[in-house]
């Protein structure tokens, strides 16, 4: 390693252990039922394994930083690139220094971020400048999920300022599914804006190729820079499914989740065209694919969260074979089997077993490739003479949740009282509303407790006139108000 580069890694490494939280939301972003967050380093980190939303905005701020001095550094060299040339000095090239400095930069970060599967560290030093995307969409689902739960008894916060994002949500209840969602959903979107602004190299534009599968409204024709959504989806799913590999009933419900959370990001692109021609004239009409407001992501996901379904991780038994799947009646398996009509149309087609084998393959590669797998835990399974599930009732597509769906292990527990080991910090002391019925009232919100009532007088300038010349002469105008914190 040459002197450029060891003077530019110690510099990074003090920058680490200087680390300041300037890019966490505002505290005037927050409402009073949204608690400010706090610091997110390691030292906060309460036993376990961190969160991966934790560790992506602590990521976010380390690589901005970074980052930031790797384009001090690169401006410094081209500045003595520039004298040097006017002085015929031989220096070397400024990509050297970019290269050097990019290479530092992600083993910097990425050596020094707790709690990285081996296979994030690796998608960290590939691409460490997606790392501020990523960090973004961190703090884009963080503070969605603030808003989205603020009137409710769980609120996305933690005792001391710390978040309770992934990690606190220790229980497989809807609260961990829509936290997995979420944050999947805003890496997508980050990265994916960040491609649109052409801050991520391996990214732009949607190919064309992809975007020509759907047809633009009244045959206009696809132009433009569409949003390139795969891609986003692509290292989402790299970089957050990664830490997922226990393979137990928790990774699975995780994993579901988080694929939920991408697929929401795609299945909400607007598209957006214009008209192009002399006087208004339309001689050429382009449309291209935009990624929504995070807002309405959001949204689309509490809605799915209302409507989440419970599941169970099952372990299939041995593999079935075809013969023994052609000896189950068509009756259990009634979306795999096809019917054939007997007119002219179906004269000379494969018979219906032969087609019902064929399409029976993409279920058996799924049953062998996995040791468990989600299921419906709401609808009854038949079951053997010695007790155990049929195989008609595990492999029943029916019973598979659909990968738009949220889903969860465990019931809610009611966030009443403090309970750190289910993820609820309570509600004494959170605001409420006395005259609504809904989450927010506060017979709800406190838990049948009671509430306190805090009167106070408000006062500001009113009714400013201005007088010639030059005076504002105001009244102040006074108002009375009150507040109700849960006991």
């Amino acid at each position: 390693m040459n002197a450029h580069a060891k003077s530019l890694k110690g510099t990074m490494t003090g920058s680490l252990a200087s680390t300041s939280s300037s890019f966490m939301p505002r505290e005037s972003d927050v409402t009073r039922n949204e608690v400010p967050p706090g610091d997110f380093g390691p030292a906060r980190f309460h036993g376990g394994t961190p969160s991966p939303l934790l560790l992506l905005m602590f990521v976010v701020r380390t690589s901005y930083r970074l980052s930031h001095h790797v384009a001090t550094r690169r401006d410094s060299a081209a500045t003595a690139r520039s004298s040097a040339m006017h002085s015929n000095a031989n220096i070397s090239r400024p990509g050297d220094t970019a290269v050097v400095g990019a290479v530092v930069v992600g083993a910097a970060v990425c050596s020094r971020i707790p709690g990285l599967a081996k296979s994030q560290r690796e998608q960290c030093r590939k691409a460490p400048h997606t790392m501020p995307a990523v960090g973004e969409g961190a703090a884009l689902g963080l503070r969605e999920c603030r808003h989205q739960f603020r009137h409710h008894r769980w609120n996305c916060s933690h005792v001391s300022n710390d978040q309770v994002f992934g990690h606190v949500v220790v229980v497989g209840s809807k609260e961990a599914a829509f936290t997995y969602a979420i944050s999947s959903a805003g890496v997508t979107y980050a990265v994916t804006a960040a491609c649109s602004r052409g801050n991520i190299t391996a990214c732009g534009c949607e190919p064309a190729v992809r975007t020509r599968k759907e047809l633009p409204p009244n045959g206009w024709e696809w132009g433009g820079c569409s949003a390139d959504v795969t891609y986003g989806m692509r290292f989402a799913r790299r970089f957050l499914d990664a830490r997922e590999i226990e393979g137990d009933a928790r990774s699975l419900m995780n994993l579901h989740n988080n694929k939920a959370g991408r697929k929401i990001v795609k299945a909400l692109l607007q598209t957006e065209c214009k008209c192009h021609g002399v006087s208004g004239s339309c001689t050429v009409r382009t449309c291209w694919r935009t990624l929504p407001s995070f807002r309405q992501i959001g949204d689309a996901l509490m809605k799915k969260y209302r409507r989440a379904k419970p599941v169970m991780a099952i372990t299939p038994p041995p593999p079935p074979t075809v013969q023994t799947l052609d000896a189950m009646s068509h009756s259990m398996l009634p979306e795999m089997v096809p019917i054939l009509g007997n007119d002219a149309k179906t004269q000379g087609k494969p018979n219906d077993l032969a087609k019902s084998r064929h399409n029976r393959q993409p279920l058996l590669k799924k049953i062998n490739k996995s040791k468990k797998y989600l299921v419906l835990s709401t609808q009854k399974r038949s079951k053997d003479k010695d007790g155990s599930p049929t195989i008609s009732s595990i492999i029943n597509p029916k019973r598979i949740p659909k990968r738009s769906e949220l889903v969860y292990l465990q019931p809610s527990p009611n966030y009443c009282e403090p309970n750190l080991a289910q993820g609820s910090l309570g509600t004494q002391g959170r605001y409420c509303n006395r005259t609504s019925t809904e989450t927010d009232g506060c017979d709800l919100m406190c838990c049948g407790r009671g509430y306190n009532t805090h009167q106070f007088t408000r006062t500001w300038q009113c009714r400013c006139k201005f007088h010639w010349c030059c005076r504002v002469h105001c009244e102040t105008c006074m108002e009375r108000t009150e507040e109700y914190t849960c006991k």
